[in-house]
């Protein structure tokens, strides 16, 4: 079967336009005169085809003629959509050099169904570079189609990609832009590209990579730095105490944000289970709004704390420098520091700036607490404290484990 039996004839005009691909591409093109059309056919097919040409003329001009567009905008999108997967329900991989352009489209719908349509089809190794750009996609339902695409391929490279970049709970087609890492008082190296599905600013991460080399990344933040380079061993040894204080903090957020979802399906089962007819369609919205929120809250805080340990297949031996150190209490924190490693997955040098996000009271009462624990530490029998702590570790073990199993049950992981 041809490509234009897969799609009408408007459609194809377009994606050549939008794609930027000649019509003689002899990887599935072939003049329209090669393949002449019935009577009953055009007739089917002329409606649309007037409607792919009036959207090509203009949503796509210059300037944008904004009355016809909002009219035939939505009609002519869904027609391309449709024959987009269309040739993806053919399953040919033939069929992947037309598809893969369309990522460059400036439709977010157009890009989602050209994920789905390569997830059909299958995608293959060989298009690593553009499987990198969607899965970036500075709209978040891009970047989760992106996923769910990457994890029909086949391969390591393809299945480490989707791991890396699958990870976001984020949803929505509003465009998102990078935030300015200078309002947080962080350095960002020249021709660094940011990493929408690694940063989140609420935890104090923004991740980038870049083509330049990793001497280069080091000198830049080298002569920035107060300490470093330093192992990642190194550093959590030297900051121990530091960094469990904040962990404290993040834990007792991560218990506050489950008891605000639990809070808010509990309301929404209410709604659902009451007597009388839901009356506020208002409050039903701001209720389901809130659990979206807090379900990706949940999920960036998650993905935080497993991210913090560096696994090593993502981010090999990483580098920390030191940039800010602040003296809270009683001890010295890392405020603000970078950590540079090789981004396995995008095959980058990849960096991630990270400064504390929780306020000095609450690192002050977590510190606290961790105080009067090595106190009675100290002042009770070794014998006596070591089975009481060892048996707190596995109860806040248990505890910890349990809630991650409860969230993923939540989310439906």
């Amino acid at each position: 079967m041809t490509f234009v039996s897969y799609m009408n004839r408007g459609t194809m005009i377009a994606l050549m336009v939008i794609c930027g691909q000649a019509i003689s591409n002899p990887a599935w093109a072939t003049s329209l005169a090669a393949h002449p059309l019935s009577q009953e056919t055009a007739a089917k097919e002329s409606p649309k085809n007037e409607i792919v040409k009036t959207y090509m003329a203009t949503c796509r001009a210059k300037p944008v003629k904004q009355a016809e567009c909002n009219r035939v905008r939505k009609e002519a999108i869904a027609i391309i959509r449709e024959d987009v997967l269309t040739l993806g329900s053919s399953a040919n991989i033939i069929y992947l050099p037309t598809l893969l352009p369309i990522f460059k489209s400036e439709e977010p719908d157009l890009r989602i169904a050209a994920a789905d349509a390569v997830g059909m089809i299958g995608p293959s190794e060989s298009f690593f570079a553009n499987f990198v750009l969607i899965a970036n996609d500075p709209v978040p339902d891009v970047r989760k189609a992106a996923s769910q695409m990457l994890q029909h391929g086949k391969g390591e490279t393809l299945s480490l990609l989707a791991r890396r970049t699958g990870t976001s709970l984020q949803a929505g087609r509003t465009p998102e832009t990078p935030p300015d890492a200078k309002k947080y008082g962080m350095p960002v190296a020249p021709d660094s590209t940011y990493l929408f599905f690694a940063s989140d600013v609420t935890q104090g991460r923004l991740a980038y990579v870049t083509k330049k080399s990793m001497k280069d990344y080091q000198a830049f933040f080298k002569q920035k730095s107060k300490k470093g380079p330093l192992e990642l061993q190194a550093f959590t040894e030297m900051y121990e105490k530091a960094l469990n204080d904040e962990q404290q903090v993040r834990e007792q957020a991560q218990e506050e944000t489950m008891a605000r979802f639990n809070q808010a399906q509990e309301e929404a089962m209410a709604q659902m289970f009451s007597q009388k007819p839901p009356t506020d369609s208002s409050k039903m919205d701001a209720n389901q709004k809130q659990m979206e929120q807090v379900q990706s809250a949940m999920a960036a805080q998650n993905q935080f704390m497993l991210d913090e340990l560096y696994p090593a297949d993502f981010f090999g031996s990483p580098k920390i420098y030191v940039l800010e150190e602040r003296k809270i209490g009683q001890r010295n924190y890392p405020t603000k520091y970078v950590v540079l490693y090789e981004d396995k997955a995008l095959k980058r040098p990849g960096v991630r700036l990270c400064w504390m996000t929780a306020s000095d009271q609450a690192i002050k009462s977590a510190q606290t607490t961790s105080l009067m624990e090595e106190a009675l530490e100290e002042q009770a029998p070794q014998e006596d404290i070591a089975p009481i702590i060892k048996e707190k570790s596995e109860k806040e073990r248990k505890k910890f484990k349990q809630e991650q199993l409860d969230l993923e049950k939540e989310l439906g992981l």
